[in-house]
């Protein structure tokens, strides 16, 4: 049965069996999310919303500014994606703090921290299930659906932030950059 614990499982078996490669864990994790039932899979794509939403914070935002030589929105969007497919713990540890990403073991050639196919694995699963392209289907079935409210409370009881993680930053200073992620602006800026 889905729940949080199922969803970060999933996560961790696609990332470890997909090689550092993002494609094929997207390709993993969308082959494993297909065998379960429709409102399981919507399920995951509520549970995803919990932990993407709860990550909208500013310092996260720093982090992926950093990394990625500059962020937009959308861009933010990516990267929330790619460190929530990192697995529970680097997105556990990067709500605390940031910087802890660069703790991270990640491939020496790596230069984009963005996974814009995390967020349309559910979709892309749901599709795979039930046999059609149709995108209609699923986005009329995700507005429907609802997570419990006890669920989504456990999610986020379960999310410890840094008390500065909303510290405000300037994308114009690169100083003001440097003091809100040190470690992440020394490796990566």
């Amino acid at each position: 049965m889905m729940n949080k614990n199922e969803f970060w499982e999933l996560i961790q078996e696609s990332f470890q069996e997909g090689k550092w490669a993002t494609d094929k864990q997207m390709e993993i994790l969308i082959d494993k999310l297909a065998n379960y039932s429709e409102e399981e899979i919507l399920k995951f794509a509520k549970i995803y919303q919990v932990y993407d939403e709860a990550a909208y914070k500013s310092k996260l935002w720093a982090a992926a500014y950093v990394m990625n030589g500059g962020c937009s929105d959308d861009c933010f969007d990516y990267f929330k994606g790619w460190l929530i497919s990192r697995g529970e713990e680097p997105y556990l540890n990067a709500l605390i703090d940031p910087d802890s990403i660069s703790d991270l073991d990640i491939a020496p050639d790596c230069d984009y921290f963005e996974n814009e196919d995390m967020l349309s694995v559910p979709l892309q699963a749901f599709n795979k299930n039930i046999g059609t392209n149709d995108i209609n289907i699923y986005f009329e079935k995700f507005r429907e659906y609802e997570l419990d409210s006890s669920e989504t409370n456990e999610i986020i009881d379960s999310i410890e932030f840094g008390e500065d993680i909303n510290i405000d930053w300037d994308d114009d200073d690169s100083e003001s950059l440097r003091l809100v992620v040190p470690m992440l602006y020394d490796k990566y800026w």
